[in-house]
């Protein structure tokens, strides 16, 4: 089944060059500058800032805790049940580990009043958790007043908003710093298996072998709500504000698809569609996500990636990863276990293959890693830019949904001339632009 996404697109950008592409390997992609005027103690505790408080603003915040000195100090969302909610969640979790409570002038709710937590002086650090439709302004806001960044991916849902990332990481180089929530550039294993990938371990990459399959997810709306809140409650099901499951959830594989080919794809073909899920109560139909996509990218050289993804109600299965064949071997990387190297030698006729395991996948501790190189970078006045890494990964998921979109062949440098940008059709200031909680 083809989904068209022509109602619901408009172009409002001017065309732009892409930037070039980093061959940089590492974390994230780093551009690492040091500054003198960062300003922190390096045994001082930084206050943090939270836009978007349901279940990855929750989990996010509650890794901030355990993993680095950080206090949450601020909170915000649309809806006021979710601040209060994250509020007793971590004022607890701060409670334990003597930090004070959350100041109720520090608790806000209303589309609009992510302005206030990013102009307050308590906070340092925003982690940006917020529907993806909302990440390049949140972002803006929060380093256009001198804040570091955690933002989640992806960074946009649409081409304009990934541009706006790209312009943003670029004035604000070395001034702050901003991550982007690819956590697996963190992890030990993946880092033990793409160290060996560039390394030529396995020689030329010929094809690649990507997947994506989990389960579905939990509906969040209500008997009562209005349509508008339903909608935003089930925000990751609606293709405007998550960007569909390939580019809110399926960006993590092709993430990594990107680091080891050090590039983006230069097309991609494919087909999607919403084989089991026909309705999701407050999401139009215009609007709703895809359950699964079929895709080949093209990268540089020739180089073929099947990538293939479900999101059903299937307790059955579930797994994603990654294989990489070389001229000299393969690779292979699976969220349940460890990330291996296969070496492929011929020997008098005969094929021997030597099994090297680069470490365990842990994704659960590469996000405390991950967290821990943020507040270290801010506190040595090493600023990181992961915003071009960000955006490049995030427009690699969208060429793929608007070839499977269209169901023809898309280049990278049309969908880059494209202007797409996601119209919500939504009335948030009938919700209130907000402003602090008022506690009862």
């Amino acid at each position: 089944m083809k989904m068209q996404s022509k109602s619901i697109l408009g172009a409002s950008v001017s065309r732009r060059n892409f930037l070039r592409t980093s061959a940089t390997a590492g974390a994230g992609l780093l551009i690492v500058r040091s500054s003198t005027a960062f300003g922190y103690a390096a045994n001082s505790s930084l206050g943090l800032g939270i836009i978007g408080c349901g279940g990855r603003g929750t989990y996010d915040g509650g890794e901030f805790l355990n993993n680095t000195d950080v206090r949450i100090t601020a909170l915000m969302d649309i809806f006021e049940d979710k601040v209060l909610a994250a509020r007793a969640n971590f004022d607890k979790k701060s409670e334990e580990k003597g930090y004070g409570k959350i100041a109720e002038a520090n608790l806000f709710k209303g589309h609009k009043s992510y302005e206030k937590l990013v102009q307050s002086k308590d906070v340092d650090v925003v982690l940006v958790t917020s529907p993806p439709y909302f990440h390049p302004d949140h972002l803006e806001a929060a380093v256009s007043n001198g804040k570091h960044v955690y933002c989640e991916k992806p960074v946009a849902t649409d081409v304009t908003g990934c541009l706006k990332v790209m312009n943003i990481g670029k004035k604000f180089n070395g001034k702050v710093s901003m991550h982007v929530g690819l956590q697996k550039r963190y992890d030990v294993g993946y880092r033990g298996m793409i160290d060996r990938i560039h390394a030529g371990e396995i020689g030329d990459i010929v094809l690649g072998q990507t997947f994506y399959y989990t389960n579905d997810l939990g509906r969040q709306n209500k008997p009562g709500m209005t349509d508008l809140e339903a909608r935003l409650r089930n925000w990751v099901f609606d293709r405007a504000l998550s960007g569909d499951i390939l580019v809110e959830q399926n960006i993590h594989i092709l993430d990594i698809v990107n680091w080891a080919l050090k590039s983006h794809p230069i097309k991609a073909t494919g087909t999607n569609g919403r084989g089991l899920r026909k309705q999701v109560d407050g999401i139009p139909a215009e609007y709703l996500c895809s359950d699964h996509f079929i895709l080949t990218y093209t990268y540089p050289g020739d180089v073929h990636i099947s990538f293939n993804s479900n999101q059903f109600r299937n307790k059955g299965y579930r797994q994603s990863g990654e294989r990489f064949f070389g001229s000299k071997g393969a690779s292979e990387s699976l969220q349940s276990g460890p990330a291996t190297i296969n070496y492929n030698q011929v020997q008098e006729g005969q094929k021997v293959a030597d099994k090297i395991d680069c470490g365990k996948v842990d994704l659960h501790a590469a996000v405390g890693t991950k967290m821990k190189a943020l507040v270290e970078s801010v506190k040595s006045g090493k600023f990181h830019n992961e915003c071009e890494m960000g955006a490049e990964t995030t427009l690699t998921t969208i060429l793929g949904r608007m070839a499977a979109y269209e169901g023809r062949e898309v280049s990278w440098d049309k969908m880059m001339k494209s202007n797409e940008k996601w119209n919500l059709k939504m009335n948030l200031d009938s919700l209130g632009t907000g402003g602090a909680i008022t506690m009862r």
